[in-house]
């Protein structure tokens, strides 16, 4: 199926309580390509794999699938990440997109040594992507002198057809992540509000900016019984995983601290909109639950307000593929206003 907007779901290399291995990531690929998907989201975690090697996974086994590689500015230079998109678009002929990211755990910036606050991150990442840009856009020797990254003539030999460049992701909601976005993605994405708050306080603030992305879990049956049935078995809570969303009010993360308050102060937002994966602890975007029509309506509602992509979380299995497609499958009967993107 062709799709008048993007579609990312989540390169997975393991289910859950499995160790990471390709058959699980293969299969995840074949699924997205089958189901017409643009690509495939890789993480950026002290807890994943590299997300270069999946991206380079990901594309020796599609023919199609564009990789969107999570980037964080402290772990590898901007020369080195423009010398891995070069490199892997020289062997495969293929985009590779970027997902720009600061870090919202605490614990992982400090285990790696990132001193900068959470300001001062959104900075870097602005001044970083500049760089990747510039060596990728020309094969002139660069000649940059800024806070962060100081080069005198620095040749990496790495320029792309215009075709092939990157386009960029950048994630938040906080008043740097938006200014952020307005400099330079081509793409913001959020784990979005309810969808009324999501048009008031987000996609308005970005009007005439970059395009939308949001990021969700659909949890989709025939059924409306079955679905609930299938999110509440699969994000259970208890008393301590109260506690801990309670405190994430508190997180430097925007995203975090609303989707907390969502957390605490309610369950279930508009019939659909469910927040008890961030309650549970096992999941960071909301869940959008219900039979087919209901969360291809409430879906709809995103793309209308303004989003033009969607980014799938826990899609593993040939069944939970199956459901997403029919999903969009009865999105696409629906009468939307003007379609605000082009599946790339």
């Amino acid at each position: 199926m062709n799709y008048p907007f993007d579609v990312y779901a989540t390169a997975t290399t393991a289910r859950p309580g499995e160790t990471h291995n390709a058959t699980t990531l293969e299969e995840v690929a074949k699924n997205a390509e089958k189901c017409g998907f643009t690509g495939l989201l890789s993480f950026y975690n002290n807890r994943d794999l590299n997300p270069w090697q999946v991206a380079s996974a990901v594309l020796e086994r599609t023919g199609r699938l564009v990789p969107l590689v999570a980037v964080q500015p402290y772990a590898a230079p901007p020369f080195t990440v423009a010398q891995m998109i070069h490199s892997l678009t020289a062997l495969y002929g293929r985009r590779v997109d970027l997902n720009l990211i600061t870090g919202a755990s605490a614990a992982e910036l400090a285990q790696a040594g990132d001193p900068l606050g959470h300001d001062e991150r959104y900075e870097r990442a602005r001044e970083f992507i500049t760089v990747v840009r510039a060596l990728l856009g020309s094969a002139e020797p660069l000649r940059h002198e800024g806070r962060h990254y100081r080069y005198a003539g620095l040749s990496t030999h790495a320029p792309l057809d215009p075709s092939l460049m990157p386009r960029v992701f950048v994630a938040g909601s906080s008043e740097q992540a938006l200014a952020t976005a307005h400099a330079v993605a081509d793409v913001a994405v959020t784990h979005p509000e309810p969808v009324e708050r999501f048009a008031r306080d987000y996609a308005a603030v970005l009007a005439g900016g970059p395009r939308i992305a949001v990021r969700v879990e659909l949890i989709a049956r025939p059924t409306a019984d079955e679905a609930w049935a299938a999110a509440r078995e699969r994000y259970v809570t208890d008393r301590a995983a109260h506690v801990r969303t309670a405190m994430r009010r508190r997180s430097e993360s925007d995203w975090s601290r609303k989707l907390a308050r969502l957390a605490t102060d309610g369950d279930v937002y508009d019939g659909v909109y469910w927040t008890g994966g961030y309650r549970s602890g096992k999941g960071y975007a909301p869940q959008l639950v219900g039979d087919y029509t209901s969360v291809a309506r409430y879906l709809s509602r995103y793309l209308d307000a303004g989003a033009s992509t969607v980014l799938l979380g826990n899609l593993m299995t040939d069944e939970e593929f199956a459901h997403a497609d029919a999903t969009f499958a009865a999105l696409s009967t629906m009468p939307a206003a003007e379609p605000p993107g082009v599946a790339g």
